[in-house]
């Protein structure tokens, strides 16, 4: 594996800067769609993660949007307590099985990310401007398999 000289001299191998790069692009991602749609909607990234996964799901336990979302069941609950607080989820019992919860959206909920999907994917569609199509999709690819790689070896 070939080693880069990091800013203090020390040297980084090929994978550590490229996770060092992936962490950054990820990051400004996340900043520029939070400045241009979430922030002026008063919502966080991770409260659009958690609208958006519950939106797709419909109806989904918590434990599995906190995975979904890739955060602590703990966050998930300030984060829950701050959506419903606005009156964009709501907390129901699961059916089954009373110690378990489950989440869905309100109507405004639904209004919000109907009008949230849209902008949030041209502020993604931006950042991302700068790459041709073909590294797009190599790029998706790649990035794919990592998750899937990572994923099989839990």
């Amino acid at each position: 594996m070939t080693a880069t000289v990091g800013r203090e001299g020390g040297a980084f191998t090929g994978a550590t800067e490229a996770v060092l790069h992936l962490h950054r692009a990820a990051n400004a991602v996340r900043q520029h769609v939070e400045q241009e749609v979430l922030r002026p909607r008063q919502l966080t990234w991770t409260g659009f993660v958690v609208l958006r996964t519950v939106w797709a799901a419909r109806r989904i336990e918590t434990r599995h949007v906190a995975e979904q979302a890739g955060i602590s069941k703990a966050t998930l609950t300030g984060v829950v307590d701050t959506l419903s607080g606005r009156g964009l989820v709501k907390r129901t019992n699961h059916p089954d099985d009373g110690r378990l919860v489950l989440l869905q959206l309100t109507r405004k909920g639904h209004r919000l990310i109907r009008e949230l999907l849209p902008e949030s994917q041209n502020a993604e569609a931006y950042a991302l401007s700068s790459l041709e199509p073909a590294e797009l999709t190599r790029i998706t690819t790649a990035l794919r398999g990592l998750v899937d790689h990572l994923e099989r070896s839990r």
